[in-house]
C-alpha cells in the first residue's frame, strides 16, 4: 500500500506498517528517532527520499503530489509532482504552516519538529487524500490507510454501531467519521497539530467552501472551464510523460482527452463490444489515441473483493475499485488520469432539485434547485438520495434519525459529522465535495495505489469556479459537455454511451435520449450479467457465481460479532436474493466489504 503510517509521542516504538502492495514497483522505508516512527511507501519514481529535511532541522513528509503554489500576489507557479514533499519543506521553512492554503493538488503531508516534540499534518483543500488518526496513552497513532492506523497503548479499535450502519445504509460514513471507534478522518483544508510533550490535540480550518454566484452569461462560464481545465491538464500532464486514461463512454473522461496536447493512452473496462466501449472507443480514434479493452468476465467482482478488501477505506463497496483486476497492465504509468467529479461540480446530480409528486406515482424533477435551509431538510435530502439503502439485516436507528443526531449548530456554522460549514445551504451544496470522502470515490484511491492518480477536476480553479457558477446553469445546461465542444468538437460529436446522441447536443435532447435508451435497455432486460453500460448487473453477478455465498460463510463468525448487523436477517436476505425475491446485491455488497477487512480481523478474529 502506497501511504503513510506512523506514530508520534510516547507509544512511537509501536509497529507501523502498510498493507500489502497493490503492484510490486512501491519503495517503502521506516524512519525511527525519538518521538516519531514513519512507515512510507511510494511508487518508483513518484516521491523523492522522504522525510526531507528543512533548515531548521524539521522533517516533511507527503503523500500525494502538489502541482502549483501560488504566492502573496495571487500569482501560480508550477512545481514538480514527484518533488512535493522539498516543495512543502520550502514553502514551510518560508511561511511556517500557514503554506498549505498555497499549494495546489490532491495530498496529505505531515510537518515534525522534533526541539517542539509538535507534529502538524495539512490536508489539501477537499481531502482528497484522506488521513485517518487515534489518540492513545500520550501517543497520537496515524494512516492514510484506516486499515493501518497503528495499534497504541490506550486506543483498542472496535466497531462504532452508529457509523457501521450509516455505512451500511449509505456505502460511506460523512465527515469525519469512520465506523471504527476512535479511529477520525482529518477534516479537509485543515492543519491538525500534535503536541506529544503536553499530549495536546488543535486544529485549525484554512479554507471553507462559500457558494457566491456571479452574474455573469452562461457563455462566459463555459469558456472559464474549457480554460481552466485545459490549465489544470497541463499542470498535471507535463509533454515528457508517459500517461494513462481510465476513459468510459460519456464525456468526463473524454474532456480529460480534449485538453491534453499529447493523447495518454486509454483504457476502458467491459464486457466486449457494448455500447460503451463502442463509443469509448470512438473517442479515442478521434482523439489520435491508443485504446486498449480491458474485459472483465463472470469472475471479476470475485477478484475485486480479494484485491479491494486490504485496501478498503469504507468508501464505497469492493467492487467500486473497478481497476484493481487490472493494476498490473495500468501500473508502470508516470500517472493514471480520471475524468472523476464532474457532475459534482458542474453538473445537476449533486444539486438539490424542486420535487413534483403527480398522480399514479409520477415524480418529476424541473429544473429549479430547492436547497434545505434545516439541518432536518438536509437530512431528508440525503436520505432519499438513490445510494441510501435500508438493508433488513440493520439493527439501528434510521438512516435520517443518525445524520440528523450528527448535525449541529455551533459558532455561527453548522457543523456535519465533525466538518463545519458556513450554512445549511452550503453543507447541502458541498456535501460531495467537502470532504470528497463523502462521496463513493473508492475508485479513486483504488487507482491511487496502482500507479499515482491525478483528477484536474479538483483543481483548486475549477473548485473556485464551481463556487461561482450560478445553479440554473447546472440545472438547465451541461457546461462540461460544453466546455468539451468548445476544446474538441469532434470529440463533442461522438455519442454519449448514456443517451446515445453527440455529446454536444443539448440538455434536452440528453435528457430525452436517457430515458429512451433506459427503457429500450429496461425492455430487452439483462439476460446476463452484462448490460450496455460501463458496469456489470451485480444482481446477476451473484446469482450466475456462488462467490458472494461463499464470502458470507467464510466470515459468519464475524458477523455475528458485528454490532447492528442480524446475521439470521443476512441468511435469509442472501436467499431470498438468490432466489429472484428480491435484488440485494448493493447491501450484501457493503456488508462483506466489512467483513473481509484487515480491520475487521483486528477487531472480532479471537
Amino acid at each position: 500500500m502506497v501511504g503513510l503510517s506512523g506514530v508520534v509521542g510516547e507509544g512511537a516504538d509501536a509497529a507501523v506498517e502498510t498493507v500489502a502492495p497493490t503492484v510490486d514497483d512501491e519503495r517503502a522505508s521506516t524512519y525511527r528517532d525519538g518521538g516519531i516512527a514513519v512507515r512510507s511507501a511510494f511508487h518508483e519514481g513518484a516521491a523523492v527520499d522522504q522525510p526531507v529535511e528543512t533548515a531548521d532541522g524539521a522533517l516533511v513528509w507527503t503523500w500525494g503530489e502538489v502541482v502549483a503554489v501560488t504566492d502573496d500576489g495571487g500569482e501560480r507557479r508550477r512545481v514538480d509532482p514527484t518533488e512535493s514533499a522539498r516543495v512543502c519543506a520550502e514553502q514551510y521553512a518560508d511561511h511556517g504552516t500557514g503554506f498549505a492554503d498555497r499549494l495546489d493538488g490532491e495530498f496529505v503531508g505531515l510537518v515534525y519538529d522534533p526541539d517542539a516534540e509538535l507534529a502538524t499534518f495539512f490536508v489539501d483543500r477537499v481531502g482528497a487524500r484522506p488521513l485517518y488518526y487515534a489518540r492513545g496513552d500520550g501517543t497520537l497513532a496515524f494512516s492514510t490507510s484506516i486499515q493501518t492506523v497503528p495499534s497504541v497503548p490506550g486506543h483498542e479499535p472496535s466497531f462504532a454501531g452508529e457509523y457501521l450502519a450509516e455505512y451500511l445504509y449509505a456505502r460511506r460514513t460523512q465527515g469525519t467519521k469512520t465506523p471504527v471507534d476512535g479511529i477520525e478522518q482529518i477534516a479537509p483544508a485543515t492543519l491538525l497539530s500534535y503536541d506529544a510533550g503536553g499530549d495536546r490535540l488543535d486544529d485549525r480550518q484554512y479554507w471553507r467552501p462559500r457558494y457566491d454566484p456571479v452574474d455573469e452569461p452562461l457563455s462566459y462560464f463555459v469558456r472559464e472551464l474549457a480554460e481552466r481545465f485545459e490549465a489544470a491538464v497541463a499542470d498535471r500532464m507535463p509533454r515528457d510523460g508517459d500517461y494513462g486514461l481510465l476513459l468510459s463512454g460519456g464525456s468526463d473522461s473524454r474532456t480529460v482527452l480534449a485538453a491534453a496536447d499529447d493523447p495518454p493512452d486509454c483504457y476502458h473496462m467491459g464486457d466486449g463490444w457494448n455500447r460503451e466501449a463502442r463509443y469509448a472507443k470512438e473517442a479515442a480514434d478521434a482523439a489520435g489515441a491508443r485504446f486498449e479493452r480491458l474485459d472483465r468476465g463472470l469472475d471479476y467482482h470475485e477478484t475485486l473483493l480479494e484485491r479491494a478488501a486490504p485496501i478498503q477505506e469504507f468508501l464505497g463497496p469492493f467492487q467500486s475499485g473497478h481497476m484493481l483486476g487490472y493494476a498490473d497492465t495500468l501500473a508502470g504509468h508516470d500517472a493514471l488520469f480520471t475524468g472523476l467529479y464532474s457532475d459534482v461540480l458542474f453538473g445537476s446530480w449533486s444539486v438539490p432539485q424542486l420535487e413534483l409528486s403527480l398522480p399514479f406515482g409520477v415524480t418529476l424533477w424541473p429544473p429549479v434547485a430547492d436547497v434545505p435551509e434545516t439541518p432536518e431538510d438536509h437530512a431528508a435530502w440525503l436520505a432519499a438520495r438513490g445510494m441510501a439503502r435500508d438493508p433488513a439485516f440493520v439493527d439501528a436507528p434510521p438512516y435520517e434519525e443518525i445524520l440528523t443526531a450528527n448535525l449541529a449548530e455551533r459558532g455561527g456554522y453548522v457543523e456535519d459529522h465533525g466538518v463545519p460549514c458556513e450554512s445549511v445551504g452550503a453543507l447541502s451544496l458541498g456535501t460531495y465535495l467537502f470532504p470528497v470522502t463523502n462521496g463513493i470515490g473508492f475508485d479513486m484511491f483504488a487507482s491511487a495505489q496502482i500507479a499515482p492518480t491525478r483528477t484536474p477536476l479538483l483543481d483548486r480553479r475549477l473548485i473556485d469556479l464551481h463556487l461561482s457558477m450560478p445553479l440554473k446553469y447546472r440545472l438547465r445546461a451541461d457546461p462540461l459537455q460544453r466546455a468539451l465542444k468548445r476544446l474538441d468538437p469532434s470529440l463533442a460529436g461522438v455519442r454519449h454511451a448514456s443517451s446515445n446522441v453527440p455529446v454536444g447536443a443539448h440538455r434536452a435532447a440528453h435528457l430525452v435520449g436517457d430515458r429512451v435508451t433506459n427503457q429500450i435497455d429496461k425492455v430487452r432486460g439483462p439476460d446476463s450479467f452484462r448490460t450496455e453500460g460501463p458496469l456489470q448487473d451485480k444482481n446477476e453477478v451473484i446469482r450466475e457465481s456462488d462467490f458472494l455465498g461463499r464470502a458470507l460463510e467464510r466470515n459468519e463468525a464475524r458477523g455475528r460479532a458485528l454490532p447492528c448487523v442480524d446475521w439470521p436477517r443476512v441468511e435469509e436476505t442472501y436467499r431470498r436474493h438468490q432466489a429472484g425475491e428480491t435484488d440485494a446485491a448493493e447491501e450484501l455488497y457493503r456488508l462483506v466489504t466489512v467483513l473481509e477487512s484487515p480491520v475487521a480481523g483486528r477487531i472480532l478474529d479471537p
